[in-house]
């Protein structure tokens, strides 16, 4: 179990819980008022600020902080406060986060040496709370502690921090707590960094914050490796290929590993830029021979048209992994695009042993129309339907019925496809071509309409393929 994982176990169910995490245990749950108020008194002579002394100091600290045009925009006297707390003023507000993680990050973040807590408040207690709304007047119901919600106008450090204020001033006496161990504070900042991207850059997120995150007591940040890497991937997968590229790079720079290499490979073919794909991939592999690499490497050179390369490629990849189907599957596709049909046959056999797959016996099912065994490619296309029934293997079962001048199981073979895809021009101009064969060309000449009013340039491309000279006799011949 992961050290954050620990104290999330350690959370109280159900809802309306606020957070708050103090570096050392040992200090109470008071307002930065209230520490004022008991400046210079010792434990024993520290007293509680009366309503009254309480109201008038802040009246006093508002309406001091508009003489001196401290708030640039019209504020409420709410928002005004919460900028003087926010910027350092001591208040009555004691902040909290609506979530658990950053008060986590506070109780770990400084006092190394000592144990760390954070305290759980229920803001749903209605006996105890209400809700301080924007418009309202701070101090109309003094009974009560008040919730400050930040769904209005904040800073953006209030923002990223899911700030939640309590107002007032009764004592906070309802709050459980959880003590945060000492020697865990290391382990739970990496952790929340590492996994939660939380730390000092996202929570100060203002110039006041900024500037404390870079003063002098700060080490200058350099990003490390795995954050490099990180960007990559989110850049990969906004299709911001060359940024993705060039955060690999330096995630390199740092700390050279197979999965940058990897992952620059990927952008690069994603990007169509073989050749510099090739060359990460390669270096990926003298880090560690990789079964994924070398297919990849294997696609980009089938990609390139350098079909034997792909090859070996793709056989260094079986010697990797010899019981996956994708490399030989790779091989098929190499050999078929060489016209070394009875190679790409043996290939896809290989991977359907593996895995039997739609695409496998579809292209096994291409490569014996290619070497004219017309049977064995039906039985092909048809395994392949048995697996996904797809209109271009009932299409092709057209094709190779039509060529052996078998039209009507053509024509149901067309139907079929139709059935799956009805815009399918192809199949159409296929149908038609059968029914004129068979003289039926009252019917040719419907699937032929429905082809061209689904694609106009389709009669002209196949126009040379086909014998129109029967459909033109039955035109001809017809009376008006």
């Amino acid at each position: 179990m992961s050290v954050v994982a620990k104290y999330l176990n350690k959370l109280p169910s159900g809802g309306g819980f606020v957070y708050r995490g103090q570096s050392d245990e040992s200090w109470g749950l008071t307002s930065t008022y209230y520490r004022r108020f008991n400046l210079n008194k010792s434990g024993d002579k520290q007293q509680q600020p009366t309503q009254q002394q309480f109201q008038d100091y802040h009246e006093t600290l508002i309406n001091d902080a508009k003489s001196y045009h401290y708030h640039k925009e019209k504020l409420s006297d709410l928002e005004l406060l919460l900028e003087l707390q926010h910027y350092g003023a001591a208040t009555g507000l004691v902040d909290f986060s609506r979530d658990f993680l950053i008060a986590l990050w506070f109780a770990a973040h400084d006092n190394k040496g000592k144990n760390g807590k954070v305290f759980v408040l229920n803001i749903n207690d209605i006996v105890k709370f209400s809700e301080l709304q924007k418009g309202e007047k701070i101090f109309d119901e003094c009974e009560k502690l008040q919730f400050v919600n930040n769904n209005f106008k904040s800073n953006n450090r209030i923002f990223a921090q899911k700030g939640v204020f309590v107002f007032g001033n009764q004592t906070i006496d309802n709050a459980k707590t959880i003590k945060i161990l000492q020697e865990e504070k290391k382990p739970i900042l990496q952790e929340l960094s590492d996994r939660f991207s939380i730390d000092e850059k996202s929570l100060f997120q203002d110039i006041y914050g900024f500037s404390m995150v870079n003063d002098v007591n700060h080490p200058i940040y350099k990003k490390t490796a795995e954050e490099y890497f990180l960007e990559g991937n989110q850049d990969f997968y906004k299709s911001k290929f060359d940024k993705a590229i060039e955060a690999f790079k330096k995630a390199i720079e740092i700390k050279p590993n197979y999965e940058a290499y990897y992952n620059i490979g990927v952008a690069y073919t994603s990007s169509n830029k073989f050749k510099e794909a090739i060359e990460a991939y390669e270096k990926a592999i003298k880090i560690k021979p990789n079964y994924e690499a070398y297919c990849n490497i294997g696609i980009a050179y089938a990609s390139s048209n350098k079909f034997k390369k792909a090859i070996e490629a793709y056989e260094k990849a079986i010697e990797i992994k010899p019981d996956k189907d994708e490399a030989y599957y790779g091989i098929g596709v190499a050999y078929t695009s060489s016209n070394k049909f009875k190679e790409a046959i043996e290939a896809f056999k290989k991977a359907i042993e593996i895995k039997p797959n739609y695409e496998a016996y579809y292209n096994i099912g291409v490569a014996y129309a290619k070497l004219d065994k017309f049977k064995e490619a039906i039985e092909a296309f048809k395994k392949a339907i048995e697996i996904k029934p797809n209109y271009e293997a009932y299409c092709n079962i057209g094709l190779i019925y039509a060529s052996s001048n078998k039209f009507k199981e053509a024509i149901e073979a067309y139907e079929k496809a139709i059935k799956i895809k009805p815009d399918f021009d192809e199949a159409y101009c296929g149908m038609g071509f059968a029914y004129a064969m068979l003289n039926e060309f009252d019917k040719a000449l419907e699937a032929y309409e429905k082809a061209i009013v689904l694609n106009s340039e389709l009669i002209i491309k196949l126009s040379k393929q086909q014998n129109w000279y029967p459909l033109e006799q039955w035109i001809n011949n017809l009376t008006d």
